[in-house]
C-alpha cells in the first residue's frame, strides 16, 4: 500500500507541476485579442506583455565583443562608421565613411583586411553607404554619392562594380537583401510612395511593391524625412516584417507583397512625434530653446522643430521564432530609453523591458546565432556585438 500511496502522490506532484510554471506561480494569461477584419489579422496587444508580471522574466543585453578604440592600433579606430554586416563564419565588416575604407574582423574582433579606398574606379567609393553579405559570403556594398554597386569576395576581392542604378531618378536605400536570383532594396527611389525595389541579378529594376503610408503630418515626412522609412527584416520563408522609422506601435507583416498581419500594442505614448513649422527661421529657435523639443530640420524654405517619442530600432526575428523589435523612447530632453518588445511568432507580447537608458545602439544586423551588431557612438565610434537574455 505504501508504493501505491507513493506513486499515486508522485503522479499528483507531477500533474500539479505541468499545471504552474516551474511548480510555482501559474503563468500569466495573455490579455490580448486577435481579430480578423477585411481578410487582414490584427493582432491586439495590451500595454504589458506575458512576461511583465513575472518577477522571474528579464530582459537583458550580454555583451559578446567590441570593436573599436579610443586608443590604439589604425586599424581599430574609426571616424564615422555607417554600417555593419555579417557573413555565415561570424567575420564583421565595418564601413568608416570618413576613413573611406572597409575594414573586415573575425567573429573574435581581430583586424583581418582593409576594402576599398576613395575614388570613382572600379571598387572604389566617393560615400561609403550600406553593407549587405548574399548566400555564398560575397560582401556588398551600396555607394550613396555614385548612387552603384561593388561586390567583393569573402578574401576582399573585387567581383563588380555595377552602372549607375536608376540614373533617371534619386535612390536613397537603407537596406539591401539579397535573394537567389536578385536584390531588394529598401528605401526611397525619387517621389514613388514605394518602399521596397526589386532588381534582378544584373541590378536592372524589375518593380517597386509596398507603399509607404504617412504616420502623421504628411507635409513633413514627404519634405523633410525623404519618407523616413523604418526597418525591415526578411524571413527565410519571403514574408515582411517592417517597422516605420517613427515608430506608431504597429509591426506590419507581408506575405507574397501584401499585407496580412498587424501587431499592434497599447502605449502611454499615442503619437510617434510632434511637429511645428516656420518660415521664421528665428522664431523657430525660440520654439525649440523653450519647448521639449529634440530635434530641428529644414526642408524647401520651411523650418520644422519637434520632438520624437518613438523610434523604431530595428526588427527581426530570432532561431525561437520570437519577434524582436528595438525602440528609442522619449523620456526627457536629456533622456532617452533604450526599449526591446519581445513578441511570440504569432504577435502576442511577452515582454517590454527597458534595456538602458541613453544607451544609443544603431542596431544594424544580426547573425545567424542571434548575436545583435550595433553602432555605438558615443565618445567615440565602435561596433558592439551582443545578446538578449531573457
Amino acid at each position: 500500500m505504501k508504493a501505491k500511496t507513493i506513486i499515486i502522490l508522485m503522479g499528483l506532484f507531477i500533474f500539479l507541476c505541468f499545471g504552474f510554471q516551474s511548480c510555482g506561480a501559474p503563468e500569466s494569461q495573455w490579455k490580448g485579442t486577435i481579430e480578423e477584419i477585411d481578410g487582414l489579422i490584427w493582432v491586439k496587444n495590451p500595454q504589458e506583455g506575458i512576461w511583465d508580471e513575472q518577477d522571474n522574466h528579464e530582459i537583458s543585453i550580454q555583451k559578446e565583443l567590441q570593436i573599436g578604440q579610443m586608443d590604439g592600433p589604425e586599424e581599430y579606430l574609426f571616424s564615422y562608421i555607417s554600417d555593419i554586416a555579417v557573413n555565415s563564419k561570424g567575420d564583421i565588416y565595418v564601413a568608416d565613411r570618413q576613413w573611406t575604407e572597409i575594414r573586415k574582423y573575425s567573429q573574435d574582433g581581430e583586424y583581418l583586411i582593409t576594402i576599398g579606398r576613395k575614388g570613382q574606379g572600379p571598387g572604389e567609393f566617393q560615400g561609403l553607404g550600406i553593407l549587405s553579405v548574399d548566400s555564398d559570403d560575397n560582401l556588398i556594398v551600396y555607394d550613396w554619392r555614385l548612387t552603384r554597386v561593388s561586390i567583393f569576395s569573402d578574401n576582399g576581392e573585387l567581383i563588380q562594380t555595377t552602372k549607375k542604378l536608376m540614373a533617371e531618378t534619386s535612390l536613397a536605400p537603407s537596406e539591401i537583401i539579397a535573394q537567389d536570383d536578385g536584390y531588394v532594396l529598401f528605401g526611397q527611389l525619387g517621389d514613388s510612395p514605394k518602399i521596397f525595389h526589386e532588381f534582378d541579378s544584373d541590378w536592372n529594376h524589375k518593380e517597386s511593391y509596398i507603399d509607404y503610408e504617412f504616420t502623421d503630418n504628411k507635409e513633413f515626412e514627404k519634405l523633410a524625412l525623404n519618407f523616413s522609412t523604418g526597418n525591415c527584416f526578411f524571413r527565410i520563408n519571403g514574408d515582411i516584417l517592417y517597422t516605420k522609422d517613427y515608430y506608431d506601435n504597429k509591426i506590419l507583416i507581408y506575405q507574397n507583397k501584401e499585407l496580412s498581419r498587424v501587431i499592434t500594442r497599447e502605449s502611454d505614448i499615442k503619437k510617434p512625434y510632434e511637429v511645428q513649422k516656420f518660415h521664421d527661421q528665428n522664431k523657430a529657435r525660440e520654439v525649440m530653446k523653450k519647448q521639449d523639443y529634440n530635434f530641428s530640420t529644414f526642408a524647401q524654405g520651411i523650418q520644422y522643430v519637434g520632438r520624437a517619442n518613438l523610434t523604431s530600432g530595428g526588427v527581426f526575428q530570432l532561431l525561437d521564432g520570437n519577434i524582436v523589435h528595438f525602440v528609442s523612447t522619449y523620456v526627457s530632453k536629456e533622456v532617452f530609453g533604450f526599449d526591446v518588445e519581445l513578441f511570440d511568432s504569432d504577435g502576442k507580447l511577452l515582454s517590454h523591458s527597458r534595456l538602458g537608458e541613453n544607451l544609443f545602439y544603431d542596431v544594424r544586423c544580426k547573425d545567424s546565432n542571434d548575436i545583435f551588431y550595433a553602432i555605438h557612438r558615443r565618445d567615440y565610434h565602435k561596433v558592439i556585438a551582443f545578446r538578449l537574455k531573457y
